[in-house]
């Protein structure tokens, strides 16, 4: 135990298709691409949070006060930020639509436009933060987390205002991957503390 264990670090959001492979926690290093089909998100304006909210049963007899087992009925993971930009893609991602960028020519402008609403499905998507870990030594590492299965949406109200920017809030909601064991089945999550010995 030591001080550099207290992690102070931004985090940095990537997405995938479902089922890509994770980034290589010996051979990428923290700040780089994760590479394969993982594509960084966006800036972000607020701090990038997890919650798990978890509901129970508790098991009652008449015999005492107290509760004598308790099991878990619902498990939910949610990844929550702003997006600091303002852009069409990301736009599209969190409103499950398109974006279709026009190139500027003559007599048109560059404009983007985003389209959403009245699909039913929400896309999936694996999705992962990157925060930095520094040792002892000052050496840094990657922190990373990862959902397997996840839907993204607009998770707030898009303010616009004069006293700041316009943040596009989002959450990041997991679903279970049940061909990973009981027990491994929403997140995983990997701390490299050292680097290779060879």
């Amino acid at each position: 135990m030591g001080y550099a264990d207290i992690l102070l670090s931004p985090a940095t959001i990537w997405y995938a298709p479902v089922g890509e492979a994770l980034p290589d926690e010996t051979t990428i290093a923290y700040g780089e691409a994760w590479g394969g089909n993982w594509d960084q998100f966006a800036l972000t304006k607020t701090p990038v949070t997890l919650n798990r909210d978890v509901s129970t049963f508790d098991v009652f007899v008449e015999q005492t006060t107290v509760p004598l087992r308790r099991a878990i009925t619902e498990e939910k993971m949610t990844i929550e930020t702003q997006l600091a930009e303002f852009m069409g893609d990301a736009l599209a991602l969190v409103m499950g639509g398109t974006n279709t960028a026009t190139a500027a020519g003559a007599g048109q402008v560059a404009y983007e436009k985003v389209v959403a609403g009245g699909e039913w499905t929400l896309p999936e998507r694996a999705w992962g933060i990157e925060g930095k870990y520094i040792d002892a030594d000052g050496d840094q590492f990657p922190v990373r987390l990862f959902l397997y299965r996840a839907t993204v949406k607009l998770g707030g109200e898009l303010s616009f205002q004069k006293g700041d920017y316009v943040g596009i809030p989002v959450q990041i909601e997991a679903l279970g991957d049940t061909s990973k064991a009981i027990g491994a089945q929403l997140i995983e999550i990997h701390r490299v503390t050292a680097a290779a010995t060879s």
